[in-house]
């Protein structure tokens, strides 16, 4: 059993090794015609690749030779592509540059002169050649060079045309040149001729100006003597109306300042504004012959004088009115005050208003320091007050630097009067001092001074302020510094200080009573307005 066992292990191992070699046979041989197959067409294929290679490098050497026979320098495509473009573009840029230069080349011809209708005809054919060449929508070399031989036969039958036109006018030219050169000739005879003339006459011009020049020369020393006489006169005329001026000026100066001076001391002679026309004692009103339409108004204050007066203002007056009424025909005035009661007002006397005149106000200029009242303290709104109540106007004012106040106003010739203060005040005033002060001081004195002689240099008269008070009706008891008799200083001083609280008030000295026989400081004296 196990013989038969091995026997039966034996066959199925030799078929088993049949069987392989069959299958190992069939694959070899599957084996070798696969690879006889792939052997064939590798070696088809090889020889595609070597047929394209060869196609490839005809190719190239066609493009290469179409490259060079276009011009271009690159050998690869797109280079060159780019260059033959650039070239394409200058083609057509220096077409159009050729167009525009044969149309002015035509134009100056046409304008010298040569066959219109010819160069016209052949300029149309050159400019359709190149809208021709610019309007091409597929451009090539061949087209190209196609269009640019039109242009180069049209622009060659424009060239011979043009030198045949050229030709015909050199000869056209010819011909008038020489026509021109005989009268040229004649007139260059002519011209020699005529230049012998005017050198024959030149020559007798000569000789005459040199006589000419030969006078001239007497005459320019005779000038030059009599020039230097009338400059040394011109120097001595100037010069002596140089000192005439001068001592003009000086007199003038002299002449104002003596009129000023006698201005302030002087009566002014100037026209009544009205008369008195009724007096009413009893009820003290006066009838006046100035109206509503001269510019009267109530409230203005009016100084009265005698009928006989030598002048008007003096300083003398009768009394002084108020406006109560004022009419059409005439006006009512209040009797305020009467300087004595033996010259009472009358009929016929003079009215009189500083500041104010028939139809126009008198205008005030206020210069310096204004005390009305004497008592050291600036007053000048209160006279402008006093001006403005008798209808004048101040248009002009130059306040002292410690009222605080700024100069206002414009000083003018329209001004009739300029006021000053060269009162002293009745009681001692106490400033303080210091560098400003005394520079403001010192810079109002400088402007002070400029603005009289401007006054008297336009004309404006003085009015001192004692004068002007009493004729805008002001009244005040104290006496004029100068006529004073008697002044208890001490006493007005304690008067007017303000008083201690702290200290009981002393009883006045008997020595600081004023003497029976002497009159009291607020007290006027006989001869003078209360």
């Amino acid at each position: 059993m196990a013989a038969s066992n091995d026997s039966q292990g034996l066959k199925i191992a030799v078929a088993a090794s049949i069987t392989l070699m069959v299958i190992m046979a069939v694959t070899s041989y599957f084996l070798y015609s696969a690879y006889s197959r792939s052997e064939g067409q590798l070696e088809a294929e090889r020889e595609k690749v070597a047929t394209a290679k060869k196609e490839a490098g005809i190719a190239t050497t066609q493009s290469n030779e179409i490259l060079v026979l276009a011009g271009a320098k690159a050998q690869d495509f797109d280079p060159a592509k780019a260059e033959l473009t650039a070239a394409f573009k200058k083609a057509n840029d220096r077409v159009s540059a050729l167009a525009n230069a044969t149309n002015a080349a035509i134009q100056k011809a046409q304008q010298a002169g040569a066959d219109a209708n010819e160069l016209t005809a052949i300029q149309g054919r050159v400019q359709q050649v190149i809208n021709s060449f610019q309007s091409e929508p597929n451009k090539n070399f061949v087209s190209t060079v196609d269009r640019l031989l039109e242009l180069l036969e049209s622009i060659s039958l424009l060239n011979a045309e043009m030198s045949t036109n050229y030709a015909s006018i050199r000869k056209g030219l010819e011909s008038s040149t020489s026509i021109a050169k005989t009268e040229i000739d004649a007139q260059a005879k002519a011209a020699a001729d005529s230049k012998k003339d005017l050198e024959d006459e030149h020559n007798k011009h000569d000789q005459s100006r040199g006589e000419l020049l030969t006078k001239v020369d007497q005459l320019q020393t005779d000038n030059n003597n009599k020039a230097t006489e009338i400059a040394n006169k011109d120097t001595a005329l100037r010069q002596l109306k140089e000192e005439t001026d001068r001592r003009h000026e000086l007199d003038m100066a002299i002449i104002k300042d003596m009129r000023d001076r006698l201005g302030l001391k002087e009566n002014v002679l100037d026209k009544p504004d009205g008369y008195i026309t009724y007096v009413d004692h009893e009820r003290r009103e006066v009838h006046v012959n100035v109206t509503r339409k001269q510019g009267a108004r109530p409230q203005m204050k009016m100084t009265i004088f005698a009928a006989g007066s030598p002048g008007v203002p003096t300083e003398k007056p009768k009394g002084n009115i108020e406006l109560i009424q004022v009419g059409d025909t005439y006006s009512v005035g209040r009797i305020t005050h009467t300087v004595s009661t033996i010259e009472p007002l009358r009929v016929g006397d003079i009215v009189y208003s500083a500041a104010w005149s028939p139809e126009t106000p008198i205008r005030f200029a206020l210069i310096g320091k204004v005390d009305v009242n004497r008592d050291g303290v600036d007053d000048r709104q209160d006279l402008k007050r006093m001006i403005e109540e008798s209808g004048g106007v101040v248009e002009f004012d130059l306040p002292p630097p410690e009222t605080g106040t700024k100069e206002s106003g414009k000083l003018s010739a329209s001004i009739d009067w300029y006021v000053i203060d060269d009162r002293n005040p009745l009681r001692e005033v106490f400033t303080k001092k210091s560098a400003a002060a005394d520079a403001a001081a010192s810079e109002f004195q400088k402007r002070y001074g400029k603005i009289i002689q401007e006054c008297r240099n336009d004309g404006i008269r003085p009015m001192p302020l004692s004068r002007l008070l009493p004729y805008l009706g002001y009244e005040m008891g104290t006496p004029v510094v100068g006529r004073t008799e008697a002044v208890n200083t001490p006493a007005l001083r304690r008067i007017t200080e303000a008083r201690k609280p702290t200290e009981p008030a002393k009883a006045a000295p008997k020595a600081d009573e004023p003497k029976a026989d002497e009159p009291k400081a607020d007290e006027p004296k006989a001869d003078e307005p209360k």
